[in-house]
């Protein structure tokens, strides 16, 4: 098998409960956090919305969607996200994160699959040397609630 699949770069990346586990492609930048505009209804993890090169994007917190506690704190960052969905006025999502996210190699046989998938988690997976289990979030169904949630401001 090629290094391709067998490795891939992936991040880290911090929230007050399990962290996720992204690809590096996934992500478009890193920011200081700052909300936009809050939303003035919606589900309790749909924050509102992130300034972010002159546009706004949706701001959520990946913890509250996925049953976790809220990440808030000092150390809050925003992980504007690509969006992989191809929905028309979607092009990125921001998520409220605990920190910098982590660089990490990760490689195919270091990777175990541990608990059960959910809603908006694909997978629960263990690396090798990682105390904590990883979420690897459904992108595509975040982006789709995140689109429910725009239709309904």
């Amino acid at each position: 098998m090629s290094d391709a699949l067998d490795s891939l770069t992936g991040l880290i990346i911090p929230l007050a409960g399990q962290p996720l586990l992204l690809p590096n492609v996934a992500v478009a930048e890193l920011v200081g956090y700052r909300v936009g505009q809050t939303a003035p209804r919606g589900p309790e993890w749909f924050i509102g919305w992130a300034s972010w090169r002159d546009q706004k994007v949706p701001l959520v917190d990946p913890g509250l969607l996925m049953g976790q506690p809220p990440t808030e704190g000092p150390g809050t960052r925003i992980l504007i996200l690509n969006a992989v969905g191809g929905r028309p006025g979607l092009n990125f999502i921001a998520l409220r994160i605990g920190g910098i996210p982590r660089s990490r190699r990760v490689l195919r046989r270091e990777l175990a699959a541990t608990g059960q998938t959910g809603d908006f988690v694909s997978q629960q997976v263990q690396l090798l040397d990682e105390e904590q289990p990883l979420l690897i979030p459904d992108l595509e169904a975040i982006e789709q609630v995140v689109t429910e949630v725009l239709a309904a401001q």
